[in-house]
């Protein structure tokens, strides 16, 4: 009876001291609660505490090899993620590659890291994040061209994240592609209006149709079944040779304008590709949606104040707009207008 007693003490205590020590899933998600607060160091002694209770946690493992990217330790990011990758673990093994791929980057090892993130792709398959992340390698190494097919295809995959719109605009227009990094430009900051690079983006945008160019200049030739020598000519007509900000946002509109209603009109069945089947026929819809003018204001509240400002003290349209965005409905505030075409007309 005594020692059947000690047995069910034993027992007893033996299951306490389980419940009372953290789980390994518990520690984890302490470590990644501190990682998102910015307290890298703390999120890694959590790591190394779940990773004493499961040392084959390659959750743990993973999260450490995030933490120490973000302290720039990018050795340790190095090591960690590569046991991930090693492990072949699925449901974490893009996001190892894309931290090996990150930290191979950052210590200026390009073609490493191109090589890593193509391998990444070979396994996992076409996922948004990789053709972004191979964009972005491709972009920082000064190959534009495999950068804008990687973002493209990233864009294809999935077109709500700004980034990939606001970075395949950049490459486009390293490219001399005007026409199409107008058009990504524009859509990055429909999704991303009011940010610190949003400012930046509006800028550069704005410099591609205030651009002046020669008569030979390659950026005139026809591209992608667009006649850039006539879209140019009309736009250089919109142009007063005012610099206040009024006469500068009335050129935006009107120029966005212009362009919008010009390639929806350029458009046939052979044409084909991004440009075609997905910028032209949205701009088109926005255009002809009664809510321009909005959208204007919208996209441009970062560059002129006077949008912000129109933009706080008109709720109703700013509200209909939003509606009609999200949903393809909503009131209509104001009457479509695509413009006078007479300046095409006096292009053509």
């Amino acid at each position: 009876m005594k020692n059947g007693f000690i047995i069910i003490l034993f027992l007893l205590f033996t299951t306490l001291t389980i419940y009372a020590q953290p789980s390994s899933e518990r520690l984890i998600r302490q470590g990644v609660s501190l990682h998102d607060k910015g307290r890298y160091k703390e999120a890694i002694a959590c790591y190394e505490e779940a990773l004493k209770v499961n040392p084959t946690s390659m959750s743990a493992v993973y999260e450490m090899s995030l933490s120490y990217l973000q302290l720039k330790d990018y050795d340790k990011a190095l090591r960690n993620s590569g046991k991930v990758i090693a492990a072949n673990f699925q449901p974490l093994l893009m996001d190892a590659y894309i931290v090996k791929g990150t930290a191979l980057a950052n210590q200026d090892k390009m073609n490493e890291a191109l090589r890593t993130l193509n391998e990444a792709l070979e396994k996992c398959g076409d996922e948004y994040l990789l053709h972004f992340n191979l964009g972005l390698c491709y972009f920082n190494n000064k190959d534009n061209r495999m950068a804008v097919q990687h973002l493209r295809k990233a864009i294809e995959i999935d077109a709500t994240h700004a980034s990939a719109f606001l970075l395949y605009a950049y490459a486009l227009n390293d490219l001399g592609r005007w026409v199409q990094s107008f058009y990504s430009f524009h859509f990055f900051l429909l999704l991303e209006p009011n940010t610190g690079r949003s400012s930046d983006a509006f800028g550069e945008m704005y410099d591609i149709i205030n651009a002046q160019l020669d008569a030979g200049s390659d950026k005139l030739l026809p591209e992608d079944g667009i006649d850039r020598n006539i879209l140019y000519n009309a736009i250089q007509q919109k142009k007063t040779g005012a610099t206040d900000e009024i006469s500068q946002y009335d050129f935006f509109v009107e120029s966005s304008k212009l362009i919008f209603f010009t390639l929806s009109q350029m458009q046939n069945d052979t044409q084909n590709g991004l440009m075609w089947y997905f910028f032209v026929p949205t701009y088109e819809e926005i255009l002809g949606s009664g809510h321009f003018d909005t959208y204007c204001r919208y996209v441009s509240v970062a560059y002129f104040p006077e949008s912000l400002t129109w933009w706080e003290n008109n709720k109703t349209h700013v509200d209909n707009f939003i509606e009609w965005f999200e949903n393809g409905q909503g009131g209509v505030d104001e009457e479509a207008d695509y413009g006078d075409d007479s300046d095409l007309d006096e292009a053509l």
